[in-house]
């Protein structure tokens, strides 16, 4: 028998219900009670003609299942989109609930499908707190309400609103966005009272006002907008720049494979765009390449660039999204170098041992060797090894023995020499601590200690990048020589052999490079006008003349001139002057100075 009880623990025997089970059942499911009522539960056993003992006990239901993470989704100026997660059971809906306190006058209420989780409750007022509650509708009745505090938005200004980057015609607004506003308002006036506006969407924090005049104070002015409805103004005050140009270029500690490009700063920029490549001359060395930086960098070290090559570079000034003016400039990196101090420290019939002395930059060596009429081998050599024993040689054979130094995917030019192996005979001592111990424009000195048992020494000189080899036979007791009649500023390979009669031993190999001619310094540009330029630099001693260069055209000047005025030149363009010395049918090293052509540049 099934009976609910009052909430006074009393029968109610007018609702009391019977449920027959079969004698098999032990346990049973009792359906269509109410949720949260107490039930006194009384179990017979029937028998044939015979209602045996009873066993009862009293049970109470639980409530029926409530909603669940009841939230504020979004809030508004006049609205609050709540959500939930529905319970499971058979809804008939949900039914959502203001209560009457909270709205003097009014309460709201509305029933709701109980297939949705969402709902917006629109027509509040503005900055104000709402207790809101659900309930779970079920055919049995509704749930247990669930309530949350909800508050609608309040009616702000824009916070954080920042008008920055001024170039010449272009400013740059960014603000914090609004919770809840549908959109903003930017205004912007000019010094003359031009005044101009735009209406943005929800999404906007940014926007870059253009066409403004250079040199010019704006006010700029922002509120949100809430559906039909103006927030706050919040205002701002910026100036156009009066030029916005980079006025210097130029490259510096330039190697083989990189060099450091550096520049002025430009107030307002945002950042810069940095563009590099070979000059249509070296074209098809490297490619072209470029890449922005941000506006605190004045300076960019180019790094993998190809060797020997000149580079244009081209720097343009940032202003979020607009580009500025340009400058540019040239550089040339410098040659692979070569491998110097190359020598045989000794020899048998079946090894050469050979060193040399470490170069900047190398990555690797390469070591080749070969007979006139045998394959060539070759070694790469790590850039920490700086000797090495050729083995399993032919005795009595004459190897040529090479090395270049290797960087990265790049091989510098080679330096060789010659050895022979011997046989029977003893091998004649390699002359021993050769070294230049004075260098001239013109000429070279050497110095080596004395071998014994040599009848003399034979001393081969030429230059490293080809040309007429010389050499010079000297008697037994020189520890020294002087070659003369060079070439200034180039590099020569310099081989000393003994000799022990009509046999010459092993050479050892030595490079250097004479000295440059006396270069022009302190070469400036001074008192530079819209069309001209006054170039100015300090009197070389014994030059016969100074050769001044600019575009395709060359000036050649008396050895009296220190400065000289070039007219005709045109206005915002960067020249590059060169000078340099001159000494009858000579010319010296270069002088080169970049300049860009504007008015009173050196005030």
């Amino acid at each position: 028998m099934v009976t609910p009880l009052s909430s006074r623990g009393q029968l109610l025997l007018n609702q009391q219900r019977q449920l027959d089970l079969k004698a098999d059942v032990s346990t049973a499911v009792v359906t269509e009670l109410s949720p949260k009522t107490e039930y006194s539960l009384t179990l017979y056993a029937v028998y044939p003609n015979l209602i045996g003992n009873s066993e009862t006990l009293t049970v109470k239901t639980t409530s029926l299942p409530k909603v669940s993470n009841f939230r504020v989704i979004e809030e508004g100026l006049f609205s609050l989109r709540l959500g939930w997660t529905p319970p499971l059971g058979m809804l008939n809906g949900f039914k959502i609930f203001i209560p009457r306190s909270n709205r003097p006058g009014l309460a709201y209420e509305q029933l709701l499908p109980g297939v949705i989780s969402s709902h917006v409750i629109d027509g509040l007022e503005e900055d104000k707190k709402y207790t809101v509650n659900i309930y779970a509708v079920y055919p049995e009745g509704p749930s247990e309400p669930v309530s949350l505090v909800g508050k609608t938005l309040k009616l702000v200004a824009v916070k954080q609103f920042l008008v920055q980057n001024a170039t010449t015609d272009t400013v740059q607004a960014r603000w914090e966005s609004v919770k809840g506003a549908t959109g903003y308002r930017l205004t912007w006036a000019s010094p003359d009272g031009h005044i101009e506006n735009i209406n943005l969407g929800e999404n906007f924090n940014f926007y870059m006002i253009q066409g403004l005049n250079s040199g010019s104070e704006y006010v700029v002015t922002i509120n949100p907008i809430f559906g039909d409805t103006e927030g706050p103004v919040t205002t701002n005050k910026v100036k156009t720049l009066e030029s916005s140009a980079v006025q210097t270029l130029k490259a510096s500690a330039v190697s083989t494979n990189s060099a450091v490009v550096s520049w002025n700063s430009v107030p307002g920029a945002t950042g810069y765009r940095l563009a590099w490549g070979p000059t249509p001359e070296f074209a098809g060395r490297d490619r072209p390449r470029q890449l922005a930086l941000n506006s605190s960098t004045t300076e960019y070290k180019l790094k993998n660039v190809a060797h020997d090559t000149e580079y244009v570079l081209s720097l343009y000034v940032l202003f979020g999204s607009a580009v500025g003016p340009g400058i540019s400039a040239t550089f040339r990196t410098s040659p692979l170098g070569y491998v110097s101090n190359f020598k045989v420290t000794s020899y048998t019939s079946t090894s050469i041992a050979v060193e040399w002395s470490p170069i900047v930059g190398a990555t690797e060596y390469k070591l080749s060797w070969y007979t006139d009429d045998g394959k060539p081998q070759f070694q790469y050599l790590d850039r920490s090894v700086l000797s090495h024993q050729i083995k399993n040689l032919i005795p009595q054979s004459t190897y040529t023995i090479t090395i270049r130094a290797v960087y990265g995917n790049s091989e510098g030019p080679d330096i060789s020499l010659s050895q022979l192996t011997f046989s029977e005979s003893e091998p004649i001592q390699p002359v021993r601590e050769l070294k230049v111990v004075d260098i001239g424009v013109n000429s070279f000195t050497l110095s080596w200690k004395k071998t014994p048992g040599v009848s003399g020494y034979k001393i081969y000189w030429i230059p490293f990048l080809g040309g007429n080899e010389k050499s010079q036979v000297v008697p037994a007791a020189s520890t020294t020589f002087t070659m003369d009649n060079l070439q200034e500023s180039s590099a020569y390979k310099i081989q000393v052999s003994p000799m022990v009669g009509g046999r010459e031993g092993s050479p050892v190999l030595v490079t250097a490079r004479t000295l440059d001619l006396p270069k022009v310094e302190g070469f400036a540009a001074l008192n530079t006008t819209e069309s001209s330029a006054v170039l100015n630099w300090t009197r070389v001693a014994g030059v016969s003349g100074y050769l001044l260069s600019w575009r395709h055209i060359s000036e050649t000047l008396g050895p009296a001139f220190s400065s000289y005025k070039i007219s005709d030149l045109q206005y915002g363009r960067t020249y590059i002057f060169s000078i340099r010395p001159l000494y009858g049918e000579v010319e010296g090293p270069i002088s080169t100075i970049y300049q860009r052509i504007c008015k009173n540049l050196h005030k």
